[in-house]
């Protein structure tokens, strides 16, 4: 399962990134549309193993707004999604 989950966030690109967050109702701007990016591409497999330690980052570089809406989804998902990972 890992490596379908890596070789799909290898792909990934801000357009992906940017389209997701549209469907959610979140208006990122270009800095943070990169920080979400780079948070995905380096840091899926913490998260995935609900290491929640990048939340602190993430409330670092997003508006408080965006974290509010980015942090309501992820928990969203992380509930959803737990028994298959």
């Amino acid at each position: 399962m890992n490596s379908l989950i890596n070789q799909y966030v290898k792909k990934l690109t801000i357009d992906n990134i940017n389209d997701f967050a549209q469907k959610n109702n979140i208006n990122l701007n270009k800095k943070e549309l990169n920080v979400l990016l780079e948070v995905v591409q380096n840091h899926y497999q913490k998260i995935l193993n609900g290491d929640d330690s990048i939340k602190d980052y993430l409330k670092e570089h997003l508006t408080k707004e965006n974290y509010d809406k980015v942090i309501k989804i992820y928990n969203e998902y992380k509930e959803k999604y737990q028994n298959y990972l």
